[in-house]
């Protein structure tokens, strides 16, 4: 792998690449902690992103996955849970919300701010003991946003777990564009699944032919449900769209999802200070795809 020499100790951004000699020089455009997955969700701290790029994933990226698990939470109608909806009587439709107590009973409320309050008055005279009323439910997430924090926690928690050895190559360069511009789809879908099992969690290789990349493993918790999430991330051993396509068409060809995974003891393997293991590591990619080099996007 070449990299770069420099006078300096040197520290790259992750995501957008502009390197740093200090945490602070970058002007208005600092190194800042990331976390993963996000604050909101459980996670914690660490690597550091510089604060553009931190800010893109926030509010562009990582929001839509956060209001999306609450919304799943709150439509189960948990104790504590209070969800806006729309709720429809007669012809009219009226912004209402829903609260559940600590003891689960459901109570609706209507707003006068929110509605019109002559049509609402009117409607609640047509409600009536043992009316059934249907709420509609609405979100502001958009799904692929949603899809890309999946990406973009899976992509930190592998450059915590591999660092430079492996996470500058090009072919990670389809995850840094995708996490740069949410707006514009790059990155091949059916990249994520979520599971109801357990499954051990951390950074793993698929060692199965055709099907050689990384893959991530990690929990989110809104503090009223867990999720687990599985993302497929490359490997400069064979197109990213090629192996997604192979380890799906297996999976509806069996009706499984099954990975071979190494390592499965995560706090054993290390390669960020081990160089044994990243040999290991490259050596075990070259062999599969003759004629890489292991050179930077840098």
């Amino acid at each position: 792998m070449t990299i770069p020499q420099f006078k300096h100790p040197t520290y790259i951004c992750p995501m957008c690449l502009r390197r740093y000699h200090a945490v602070d020089d970058g002007g208005d455009n600092p190194l800042t902690l990331e976390d993963a997955p996000p604050k909101a969700l459980g996670g914690k701290p660490v690597v550091l992103t510089c604060k553009k790029c931190n800010n893109i994933a926030g509010s562009k990226i990582d929001v839509h996955l956060v209001e999306r698990l609450r919304e799943i939470d709150d439509r189960q109608f948990l104790p504590g849970t209070e969800v806006k909806v729309k709720i429809k009587v007669g012809d009219e439709t009226f912004r209402a919300t829903i609260s559940v107590d600590e003891k689960g009973t459901p109570s609706v409320h209507h707003s006068e701010k929110n509605n019109h309050p002559k049509k609402l008055a009117e409607a609640m005279k047509q409600l009536t003991k043992g009316s059934v009323i249907n709420p509609e439910f609405f979100s502001r997430v958009i799904p692929e946003n949603l899809e890309y924090a999946l990406l973009k926690t899976g992509y930190i928690l592998a450059f915590q777990k591999l660092g430079y050895s492996l996470m500058l190559d090009p072919c990670f360069d389809v995850v840094r564009q995708q996490l740069q511009d949410p707006e514009t789809p790059i990155y091949p879908t059916g990249f994520w699944l979520t599971y109801t099992v357990t499954l051990p969690e951390g950074i793993f290789i698929s060692t199965a032919k055709g099907e050689e990349c990384l893959v991530a493993i990690f929990v989110v918790d809104t503090g009223k449900t867990k999720h687990q999430f599985l993302v497929i991330l490359p490997l400069p051993v064979r197109p990213l769209d090629e192996v997604i396509a192979n380890i799906n068409a297996k999976r509806e060809a069996t009706g499984q999802f099954a990975l071979e995974l190494y390592p499965y003891e995560q706090k054993i393997e290390t390669y960020t200070t081990s160089l044994e293991n990243i040999k290991l590591m490259r050596k075990w990619i070259a062999d599969r795809a003759p004629g890489w080099k292991g050179e930077v996007s840098a």
